[in-house]
């Protein structure tokens, strides 16, 4: 067996003179590029090096150049694979040119990886099996294509998984610096999160200022978090979906796992709030009203609360032992409340 010295010795000899065309795909490692692409002296003239990789920070760290960003396919692209990949099997595909096809495209959002899924789940089926299979795949995310998006998620250290989750099931396409405020804690820094995401393709920052990540990505974010209590949301970290939310905050069944909850009704429902609904949440950190109305009296908030964005907050006060030291953010427009409570007065 050769080692890693010997082989980058071996590649110099035998390569240093001819021109080639080196692809390195799924790099992950600083290491694989420099033991199998260390510099421009390893090959002749006029040879091209092709990587890819989730992390752009390999290789600003090997100073590759140029780096392009790969783009999701157009409507157009994304119709021609999934009819290719769909339809090699089918001996009559007339038949199957009324199924919705534009429609299935929109559901997997221009991604390679979920048409060539999606086609392979169509292929060889009848058309009524096709408009099943199209239901399941917008209703339930597709475990191949989970797998190989968590890859990334997965080599993220503990701070920025919270921080992806966070943003999956909270902040997508929301103001960078409202996110950055809804990041900020002790053991992480907001601006470095948001560069290091970015890096590994986990998310994006348009012109305007917007953070957002792909709807694949999101959707990844929040299985990981449904997975971590599948039948009962009171044991999951983080609540957005309308009816869990407004099961836990009515009937108090929240637990101390739920780090965060996002409020936003489909409906025009109000919230009866239980008065001790926050009890049991002691480890809140994030509160995020988008549209609900509430009623009834909120008796106790949690001190772990860091973020707490509630427009039209029920109470005319906050609790008396309300002493939320980590607070970064508080946001209470068009609220009831006439005073403050006593632990405000330590700021």
């Amino acid at each position: 067996m050769i080692d890693a010295d010997r082989g980058i010795q071996v590649i110099k000899e035998r390569l240093g003179g001819k021109r080639v065309l080196l692809v390195l795909d799924d790099v992950n490692e600083l290491n694989q590029l420099d033991k199998l692409a260390g510099g421009l002296d390893w090959f002749g003239p006029g040879s091209r090096i092709i990587i890819t990789t989730r992390d752009k920070r390999l290789l600003i760290a090997h100073q590759v150049y140029p780096i392009y960003k790969a783009k999701a396919l157009g409507n157009d692209e994304a119709r021609n694979l999934l009819i290719l990949n769909a339809l090699k099997k089918n001996s009559n595909p007339d038949e199957y040119l009324k199924f919705p096809i534009d429609t299935a495209v929109l559901h997997t959002h221009g991604l390679p990886l979920a048409i060539n899924i999606l086609g392979s789940l169509l292929c060889g089926k009848s058309i009524s099996q096709w408009h099943a299979a199209l239901d399941s795949f917008r209703r339930f995310p597709n475990s191949d294509i989970q797998k190989v998006l968590e890859t990334s998620y997965k080599a993220l250290d503990y701070p920025l998984k919270e921080a992806f989750l966070d943003i999956a099931c909270f902040l997508n396409c929301e103001d960078k610096d409202y996110v950055m405020q809804a990041l900020d804690s002790s053991c992480l820094n907001p601006i470095d999160a948001i560069e290091a995401l970015e890096e590994k393709a986990l998310l994006n920052t348009d012109r305007s200022g917007m953070i957002w990540m792909h709807d694949l990505l999101e959707e990844m974010g929040k299985e990981i978090v449904r997975r971590e209590s599948p039948a009962d949301a009171s044991g999951r970290s983080r609540l957005w979906f309308h009816e869990d939310v407004h099961r836990v905050l009515t009937e108090n069944t929240g637990s101390k796992k739920v780090k965060g909850i996002r409020v936003e009704l489909s409906g025009e429902d109000e919230i009866c709030l239980s008065a001790k609904c926050f009890k049991k949440m002691n480890n809140l950190q994030l509160f995020i009203n988008i549209n609900a109305r509430f009623s009834g009296e909120v008796n106790y908030l949690p001190n772990q609360l860091r973020f707490l964005d509630w427009p039209g907050f029920p109470a005319q006060s906050l609790p008396s032992d309300f002493s939320p030291q980590k607070l970064v953010k508080l946001n209470m427009p068009n609220s009831h409340i006439s005073r403050l409570g006593q632990g405000f007065k330590v700021f």
